[in-house]
């Protein structure tokens, strides 16, 4: 179970899972107040799906129904609302100082594929597309050195000045 932070009004939180390359969003979330009650219900919806597809491979069907993708939906969220796309920048870069890396990847790749894209990151940065990808993919190891010229530049696309205080 993986909390996705929100750092948006009061702070929500999304719960989701991955299950193999398939990522599964938890259709719960809330906000710090409630987050005991909120993880164990996203732990508990977990475990029905988990029952049903289950039961589903049993029967020989292996695909799960699909609603819209959570890549359009952030890309929809980021083109309609500044604010969810600052608060989607800021959350994917303090997730990944704070040591929740992969977390961090995977909010700056959505941000990336929602606002610039990788080909026009890569012309950017100097880095080719295909490594800016794989840098932000679930295997990735970005080098500190091309981490911090994509944040730079996606920082500056997004016209803030992000630093880092003691908190």
């Amino acid at each position: 179970m993986l909390e996705y932070k929100i750092d948006f009004g009061p702070g929500y939180r999304v719960y989701f899972a991955r299950d193999g390359e398939t990522l599964l969003i938890l259709l719960t979330g809330g906000t710090k107040k409630r987050q005991q009650r909120d993880i164990n219900a996203a732990i508990h919806l977990l475990a029905r799906l988990q029952t049903r597809q289950a039961r589903h491979t049993l029967k020989g069907k292996t695909k799960m129904a699909r609603t819209k993708s959570f890549k359009e939906l952030v890309q929809h969220h980021v083109k309609g609302d500044a604010k969810f796309a600052e608060a989607l920048l800021r959350e994917g870069i303090d997730a990944m100082l704070s040591g929740d890396v992969e977390t961090g990847k995977t909010i700056l790749r959505d941000y990336i594929k929602a606002t610039v894209g990788f080909e026009k990151l890569g012309a950017a940065t100097g880095a080719p597309p295909k490594s800016l990808i794989r840098m932000f993919g679930p295997r990735g190891n970005p080098q500190a050195k091309n981490l911090f010229s994509v944040i730079g530049y996606l920082q500056k696309q997004a016209g803030l000045h992000l630093h880092v205080t003691r908190g």
